[in-house]
């Protein structure tokens, strides 16, 4: 039998305490780069999006008459407003007591925006070119399975927003 001598068991200690820090910070590294790349495809998801929305408003607004059914990825639980900014006054006097009041604050300052993109940690506002919207002249989309739809028409110089 060997006997364990007094510096043998005190190495052994300083490997174990050695290897518990290694794991910690692959563990801690792992989760805020999971965590960041979470982040990104957000924001990717964002931009495409508005680029999209822009793209397909810019091109049915000069075709007058024509309509197109639209559909977008959205992340998450976020909504989509869109308003009529021909129609702030009119707006402003029919929104909902609950409408997010960054929007309303936004059409209250007379920022150009009329896009709008939120949930509870994500604010976005756009210009994504002229549109109409029927009274009460916005309208919100909620995603169904991470996609919104609508229906978009072709004014000439214009898109109208339509539900169906």
């Amino acid at each position: 039998m060997s006997k364990i001598k007094r510096g043998q068991l005190s190495g052994n200690v300083f490997i174990y305490i050695f290897a518990v820090v290694v794991i910690a910070l692959i563990l801690i590294l792992g989760y805020k780069y999971i965590s960041g790349t979470k982040e990104n495809i957000v924001k990717t998801d964002l931009i495409l999006l508005k680029n999209r929305l822009t793209s397909d408003i810019r091109a049915i607004s000069s075709d007058f008459g024509s309509t197109k059914r639209v559909s977008y990825s959205i992340p998450g639980q976020t909504e989509l407003c869109l308003i009529d900014l021909d129609r702030k006054n009119e707006i402003l006097s029919n929104l909902p007591s609950n409408f997010n009041p960054l929007i309303k604050d936004s059409i209250e300052s007379n920022v150009k925006n009329n896009a709008f993109v939120f949930n509870e940690v994500i604010f976005e506002s756009y210009y994504i070119g002229d549109i109409e919207i029927n009274e009460p002249y916005f309208k919100c989309f909620k995603p169904v399975g991470g996609k919104i739809s609508f229906v978009v028409e072709g004014l000439g110089n214009k898109a109208l927003i339509l539900n169906q």
